[in-house]
């Protein structure tokens, strides 16, 4: 195989695929070459033989469905540089509204949050860096999961304390002032499990029992005796979720409930605070 321009492969590589777009073949060959976009279209370097049959093998990857950040082992959010792999969740651009939701709530005075189910770290690691004075612990099931968020967290440069735990059952009543969760969310017969990207995936991050409802109410169940008094849930859900979910808050003794929108106008996050007094 003849070396070739990278520009020039770029146009000719994303006319003949179908998942890949032309940015995530950009994207590819920044990542192969280690350079940055700038000295790419500065430059036009050109990729050896070998380089062009590792960018078919990752564009290969691609085409098949595979998430472009598992095959980066990277991903940004909110103002992180995340390393993700198999063991996580991609993180959404739709999760970044729980973030922004938080921070508008609660100044910087010193609070005790809990990311439950953290994953990649993306939620906890973010309110850590944005909130200096706030002690923040990340928990998940997932040993594999835990050594993921360690690794963004000094990757990131932030600080956080790390749990391995099923849900709320390691800690104590009356701990934390924030609980926030994004959990799984998705019904099992949910044909989109087995869609392109989603397929490669940890299953047991995505799916729940109860119509994608069953570790949602666990959550809101358990952390009523785990926040403090007037302490606050923020849990991330899907978009057609919100009704059960003020529900289940209702149920659980709840208040001042509320609900958010992401950017692309769905119902993603809902709000609660518990009184105990």
């Amino acid at each position: 195989m003849n070396e070739r321009s990278s520009l020039n492969q770029i146009n000719i590589i994303s006319k003949d695929t179908h998942l890949s777009t032309k940015l995530d073949i950009e994207l590819l060959i920044l990542d192969l070459l280690k350079i940055d976009k700038n000295i790419l279209y500065r430059e036009d370097p050109v990729l050896s033989s070998r380089q062009l049959k590792e960018l078919e093998v990752l564009v290969r990857r691609r085409e098949q469905g595979e998430p472009l950040a598992y095959i980066l082992k990277s991903k940004g959010f909110w103002s992180l540089d995340l390393f993700v792999d198999e063991n996580v969740l991609v993180p959404r651009p739709e999760t970044e509204i729980i973030i922004e939701k938080i921070l508008e709530s609660f100044d910087t005075s010193e609070k005790t949050v809990l990311d439950l189910g953290t994953g990649s770290g993306a939620i906890g690691l973010s309110l850590s860096k944005e909130r200096k004075d706030w002690r923040v612990f990340c928990s998940d099931i997932s040993l594999e999961a835990i050594k993921v968020a360690r690794k963004n967290k000094y990757k990131n440069e932030v600080d956080a304390i790390f749990i391995n735990s099923d849900w709320l059952e390691a800690y104590a009543d009356n701990t934390f002032d924030i609980i926030v969760s994004n959990p799984p969310y998705i019904d099992p017969d949910d044909p989109s499990i087995h869609s392109d990207g989603l397929k490669y995936e940890p299953i047991h991050a995505l799916i729940s029992g109860q119509k994608g409802l069953k570790d949602i109410e666990t959550i809101i169940c358990q952390s009523k005796e785990i926040l403090v008094n007037k302490g606050s849930l923020f849990i991330e859900h899907g978009h057609d979720q919100s009704g059960e979910v003020e529900l289940l808050l209702e149920k659980y003794n709840f208040s001042d409930i509320r609900k958010f929108q992401d950017l692309n106008g769905d119902d993603r996050v809902c709000s609660g605070k518990i009184f105990k007094c």
